[in-house]
């Protein structure tokens, strides 16, 4: 055997393994039960099964239903419920029979976009290589100022200028532009996503209008004017931080020729911070539709509202905590104890075995 084999065999056995079920098809029969679902409750406690009995509702929460079940990690059922967890980064819930997400299979996002989005980011690029050419980086941030920069019959000559120097600065010949061109199409394939997500948070700020209205009408109550300036301020917090992460993406594209030629590595710090926005809107979304559709001549609904949404904020950011920071510690908490319990249980089979 030549050491190129003997490295390669090392290599594999040394790789994790490969997740081979691309569905959460459950053996065990709690999982067939009709209308069957996990989700992660919004105070970020552990995972539940919620389970349809009727005028009954259970939702027995992750590791009991491993202990109860007698699930190991090393089964397929106790493999699919750790995938599962990994699977409620990326979307809202999960269902037996359901597909496994994408972004755990081989990366790319589970959820589409529009046309639109794909065209705001390869516009965005192409605005990029534009002020590459002049030693500058595009400040542009709203489509219709893009749409109309990208319109300009000068700045249309210097994008063909700055395609051919591009080309240049990737290794090719003077004109041979088809490197640049495919680069920018897989880019833009993965920051369409980003595009959608810097859409669908326009919405989230949008509630402190909200705020406003509900101050005006309820001026008299002091516990509701209290609670809504305590809200307006953790609610900044919580916008920063999404922006935050938009920046960080927005900063990688300025340096285009260095993405261009560092295409695949740019790809997965592309596809993380994807699905760090994601998982934020995930959050977001339900609590941003309430507010827009909120009666506000409802009083009760709206103190339970207020109340719900300064509890979702505080418990992430009074603490000086973040969405991010917070799922990280539940994360590794619970995967501390499910490996405590396999080892429970590994100690136990050895134990009988003697």
């Amino acid at each position: 055997m030549t050491s190129e084999h003997k490295e390669a065999g090392a290599a594999e056995a040394n790789a994790e393994p490969v997740l081979r079920d691309t569905n959460f098809d459950f053996e065990n029969k709690v999982f067939k039960v009709p209308k069957a679902r996990f989700h992660k409750p919004d105070n970020f406690d552990e995972p539940v099964l919620v389970v349809d009995l009727g005028d009954l509702q259970d939702e027995p929460k992750f590791n009991n239903l491993m202990k109860t079940f007698n699930i190991g990690v090393d089964v397929h059922d106790g493999q699919l419920m750790v995938t599962f967890v990994e699977a409620l980064k990326f979307v809202e819930d999960v269902c037996p029979g359901d597909k496994v997400p994408n972004e755990i299979l081989d990366g790319t996002a589970s959820w589409t976009v529009l046309p639109k989005h794909k065209m705001l980011a390869k516009g965005r690029l192409e605005a990029q290589l534009i002020a590459w050419l002049a030693g500058e980086e595009s400040k542009i941030a709203s489509p219709e100022e893009l749409d109309k920069f990208l319109a300009e019959r000068e700045n249309r000559a210097k994008l063909r200028e700055a395609f051919n120097k591009a080309a240049i600065a990737l290794g090719s010949k003077e004109g041979d532009t088809t490197a640049v061109l495919l680069r920018l199409e897989l880019l833009a394939r993965e920051l369409c996503h980003v595009e959608a997500l810097r859409e669908a948070f326009i919405a989230v700020p949008a509630i402190s209008r909200r705020f406003n209205q509900v101050s005006e009408l309820y001026a008299g109550d002091m516990r509701v004017k209290d609670t809504v300036e305590r809200v307006r301020y953790l609610l900044c917090k919580g916008v920063q931080e999404y922006q935050n992460i938009f920046l960080e993406l927005d900063g990688q594209a300025g340096e285009i020729i260095s993405t261009l030629k560092a295409i695949d590595s740019q790809i997965i710090l592309i596809r993380e911070k994807r699905d760090k926005l994601r998982y934020l809107q995930i959050k977001w979304t339900p609590l941003v539709r309430e507010w827009s559709e909120l009666v506000l001549n409802q009083g009760a609904r709206v103190r339970d509202l207020l109340g719900r949404t300064y509890r979702f904020l505080a418990t992430r950011f009074d603490t000086t905590q973040s969405l991010m920071k917070a799922r990280k510690e539940l994360e590794d908490a619970q995967r501390a104890q499910i490996q405590k319990g396999q080892q429970e249980k590994n100690a136990q089979a050895r134990a009988k075995k003697k």
